[in-house]
């Protein structure tokens, strides 16, 4: 029995409404036998870069292979910057280039750009770079950015990150379309810059990544993007409302409404035991969890002291509460169980909307349990949706 359950009524009410203010939603998707569905697309996504005893490219590099030859859909590769966990990851263009040698038919996926830290020329041609060495195999997701501190690399975007990310979206499939861009030179002379290499696929496929702002999944809808999500800031219920809004958008802007890529992260780990599953990760996604939280605080504000105070403030409750995030984050937002409940969840996640799941794996399991986990999951690879 967990610590939680021997808390009062109004210690609970106290945690819940904590745990909700920290963004992770106490709803789960309705308990009762699911109803029957494809399941749907399974890919891989790398964010955190934790692995024990192991550089930190050897588990990208294996679990890549084992995709390939497995037939999950994608690999996912992050960008992030100055922060230890995660840090292996500063550039997803790097990391597609590598992968594209050593893999075959997987496609390989940015996930994702913060757009605004880069000149969109530039993002064109690396990752036209490895569209060719890929054989077309790219996709990318933008984002706006999210920690204040990562806009070290271009401070005066960051007040206006949202409406930069458009213009440099656009310049982005413009470049990519072989459109020249008009820039000046450092004599303020213009020139029409047409990138280079040339890549195979004509139009570059694209996720919006977001999570709880409804605008976003409205705007991406009209737009004819994809999305990227998670579940760490709301719950299921609000997932599938979300996705309504997403297919009604498509669909007010003349898109085919079933036919935009709702793609979902979620830690995983599949064992043939379930309650081995849930305590072989516990030490490992407990800290990932604080860490987020942490981060979570303090990712858009200056001078959020006090928010970032709020675990360390919980005195004796801080166990209590960081026992009932790890336990309603496996509950409702993973697939961290046996290979029943893990198609069960697939199952209740595809009668929502979502189209493919990406498999967060690198939170800081042992290889060998990383690898023994997806060699299980693949064999629900035969019931994808068609």
């Amino acid at each position: 029995m967990s610590e939680s359950a021997s808390l009062s009524r109004d210690q609970v009410a106290r945690l819940t409404a904590r745990l909700e203010r920290v963004g992770v939603a106490p709803d789960r998707v309705e308990s009762g036998a699911p109803e029957r569905t494809a399941l749907p697309e399974l890919g891989i996504i790398f964010f955190s870069g934790l692995t024990p005893g192991l550089g930190p490219y050897e588990l990208l590099i294996e679990v890549a292979r084992f995709a390939d030859e497995a037939g999950f859909n994608a690999i996912w590769t992050p960008e992030r910057h100055f922060t230890e966990v995660g840090g292996a990851y500063p550039n997803p263009a790097l990391l597609a280039a590598a992968l594209a040698t050593a893999t075959q038919r997987v496609r390989l996926r940015a996930g994702s750009i913060n757009l605004p830290l880069h000149d969109p020329l530039r993002v064109a041609e690396e990752w036209a770079v490895v569209d060719q060495l890929s054989n077309g195999r790219v996709d990318i997701a933008i984002a706006p950015g999210w920690h204040v501190r990562d806009f070290v690399l271009k401070p005066a975007n960051f007040h206006n990150k949202f409406d930069i990310l458009n213009d440099y979206r656009e310049q982005l499939r413009t470049a990519w379309r072989g459109q020249s861009i008009e820039r000046l030179d450092a004599f303020d002379q213009p020139h029409a810059i047409v990138t280079y290499p040339r890549p195979l696929q004509p139009e570059l496929p694209i996720w919006l990544t977001t999570s709880q702002r409804e605008q976003a999944w409205e705007f991406a809808g009209r737009s004819g993007f994809n999305v990227l999500t998670a579940l760490i800031n709301f719950g299921p219920k609000d997932l599938e409302r979300r996705i309504a809004i997403y297919r009604a958008a498509r669909q007010a802007a003349g898109w085919d409404p079933d036919a935009g890529i709702v793609s979902l992260m979620l830690h995983t780990y599949v064992d043939s035991d379930a309650p081995r599953a849930i305590e072989r990760v516990r030490p490992a996604l407990t800290e990932y969890l604080k860490s987020f939280v942490s981060q979570h605080q303090s990712a858009d504000r200056a001078g959020a002291s006090d928010k970032v105070r709020t675990l360390q403030s919980l005195g004796t409750d801080r166990d209590d509460f960081i026992e009932m995030v790890f336990s309603r984050y496996v509950d409702t937002s993973s697939l961290i169980g046996d290979l029943r409940e893990a198609q069960t969840r697939l199952e209740n996640f595809r009668h929502i909307g979502v189209d493919e799941v990406a498999c967060l794996v690198d939170f800081g399991l042992e290889k060998a349990h990383v690898l023994d986990s997806l060699r299980l999951l693949s064999r629900l690879l035969g019931h994808r949706k068609k």
